[in-house]
């Protein structure tokens, strides 16, 4: 395998490109803003002051959403290249575009260096708080694309620990400085043969499991549940396992609340608990 930056990656029409949706964005853009003028014209016509603050919540929700919708539209929004030779794998969320790019954020798998690929199905059941903030679970599936690897993966851990530092490191701001991070960690080392892509982009997983088939073995794909709401009977380390990967695969606020839940922290510090686990994480 071989790491690079983005601007190294040889770019070919015709490669098979795998990308975030740009129409899923827009539709969730244009459904805000059909619900914010709806809201409006009802406060409008009914003096309902309440539609107005709902108007407003939603517009807020649209500054946020608008950064999520652009990112989407930059060159720098895909997560795999597909070559004659091997895959680019953009480890890097593409909402992070801001972050230099002089960073080593793409590695290349020549298809020699996998073994075998699979799709695993995980169901996740994750804490969360009903509207009386009482504790309650949510279920989430999510898809991941597992590979199996046959080269050293050393330089590729040490640089996937760089990018979580990036991500976790303490807001700053000045020239060439941004305080915008987004915890959002689309590729991982399950274990230093194992590479994880959580699959959130189009075309979907068949398509890339059915291309590589003509390379390498592709295995049945597998059902899972992983369980991060009953963690009282694990040990801590255990536990602190289970948090780390909520913060991985985008569960911030989850993390968060099982920590309170476990350790009766109070908010500010389950938050730096739980992002103290991500930053330790990086530096192993």
């Amino acid at each position: 395998m071989q790491l690079m930056c983005l601007a190294d990656v040889p770019l070919d029409q015709h490669d098979r490109v795998f990308h975030y949706s740009r129409l899923r964005a827009v539709t969730g853009a244009m459904i805000l803003i059909a619900i914010a003028l709806g809201a409006l014209a009802f406060g409008w016509l009914k003096n309902a002051w309440l539609a107005y603050y709902i108007a407003a919540v939603v517009a807020i929700c649209l500054l946020i959403f608008q950064k999520l919708v652009t990112a989407r539209f930059r060159s720098s929004n895909w997560l795999i290249r597909m070559t004659d030779h091997g895959l680019f794998v953009k480890f890097r969320s593409y909402l992070n575009h801001r972050f230099s790019d002089q960073d080593p954020t793409v590695v290349f798998l020549p298809y020699s260096e996998i073994r075998s690929v699979k799709l695993v199905k995980e169901r996740q059941e994750l804490p969360d708080r009903d509207d009386d903030n009482r504790s309650t679970t949510i279920i989430r599936t999510r898809r991941i694309i597992d590979f199996e690897l046959a080269g050293d993966s050393t330089e590729l851990t040490q640089a996937l620990a760089k990018e979580r530092e990036r991500v976790f490191a303490k807001p700053t701001h000045g020239a060439g400085r941004t305080s915008l991070r987004y915890q959002h960690f689309p590729v991982r080392l399950a274990s230093p043969m194992l590479l994880r892509i959580e699959w959130g982009v189009v075309p979907g997983a068949q398509a890339l499991l059915d291309d590589l088939s003509r390379h390498t073995l592709v295995q049945h794909a597998e059902e899972t549940t992983r369980d991060f709401v009953n963690l009282d009977g694990l040990s801590r380390e255990e536990q602190e396992v289970r948090l780390r990967e909520l913060v991985e695969s985008g569960e911030m606020i989850g993390a968060v609340t099982m920590a309170r839940k476990l350790y009766s922290y109070d908010l500010t510090t389950a938050k730096h608990f739980v992002e103290g686990l991500a930053r330790e994480r990086s530096q192993k």
